[in-house]
């Protein structure tokens, strides 16, 4: 497809193997560095930062791009030492693009008049995220429990993108759902599809979390909400049968120190789609970066 464009994939999980075998697939030059013995397909391993991006028409940063905040994220790396993002910005003048990049770094990108894209802000990837994070999220219930999802009472906490596509993924098993938001068109939306629903408010108690808490009723609470919803007090008016699965991304929506405390069972489950869907994850990352390649009329 794009036999004549090199792009330069630095860093990543698993998913960034399977992204670079996906590119290269497509016809780009496809040079890696720092996926250590990742298998990529087609595509070109390279020992050093330098050759991986001469040539290219853009460097492709992983998901999260740093782990650290100041380091491209290589937690493959069999042989490269760290390598800092800031000094990426003067080696190479082509777009860069990242998921999950820091502001810090957008304000040095700017500083140096370097074009900086974020593609996990795509709207396009979060819709396609959707599915591999909650089928992630119900396969981590599935190996904490001692019963079948089919018949659990279970509560969705947020009704975006992922809640909507958890809902309905653990209705289908057979579990009973509820959804909790705030957003009253979101929660007739959870309604006219045969849910129960609970309003949250930020005048109540709770935070409007005051049924979720009763004893006995849920089994299981997944939080898509990227606030502090379940603080030490709503922690505490839990039941300690339940479990909870925190979706959020950083900061998080529990205190795990106060959930440990009550001897509640809880888990933050990040980058569900790379640790449980690897391939899928990186095509579509690699779909949302042609959308982006496009629009930045790379291709």
């Amino acid at each position: 497809m794009e036999n004549n464009i090199k792009i330069a994939l630095l860093g990543g999980d698993a998913r960034q193997g399977y992204l670079a075998a996906d590119m290269a697939k497509r016809g780009f030059e496809t040079a890696v560095w720092g996926l250590g013995d990742q298998n990529i397909g087609e595509a070109v391993r390279c020992k050093d930062i330098i050759s991986a991006i001469a040539g290219a028409s853009a460097v492709v940063l992983p998901l999260p791009a740093s782990a650290d905040g100041m380091s491209i994220n290589c937690p493959f790396a069999l042989y490269e030492e760290k390598f800092k993002l800031s000094a990426l910005l003067d080696i190479t003048d082509v777009p860069i693009f990242g998921g999950r990049l820091d502001e810090s770094f957008f304000s040095l990108a700017n500083k140096k008049n370097k074009r900086l894209i974020d593609y996990f802000e795509s709207e396009s990837l979060q819709i396609r995220n959707a599915a591999p994070t909650a089928e992630g999220a119900v396969s981590i219930a599935m190996q904490h429990l001692n019963k079948t999802i089919c018949g659990c009472a279970v509560a969705v906490i947020g009704y975006g993108r992922i809640g909507q596509m958890l809902a309905h993924l653990l209705a289908k098993m057979g579990a009973r759902v509820s959804v909790a938001a705030r957003n009253l068109k979101q929660l007739a939306q959870a309604e006219s599809l045969g849910y129960d629903t609970v309003r949250l408010s930020n005048e109540l108690l709770l935070g409007g979390l005051e049924p979720v808490c009763e004893n006995g009723r849920f089994d299981i609470i997944f939080n898509t909400v990227p606030a502090r919803l379940f603080d030490s007090s709503v922690i505490k008016a839990l039941p300690d049968s339940v479990m909870l699965i925190d979706l959020s991304s950083v900061p998080g929506g529990v205190d795990f120190g106060a959930a440990k405390e009550r001897g509640i069972k809880a888990i933050w489950a990040l980058s569900l789609p790379g640790k449980y869907a690897p391939e899928t994850a990186g095509k579509i990352i690699g779909n949302t970066l042609i959308e982006l390649f496009e629009r930045e009329g790379i291709i």
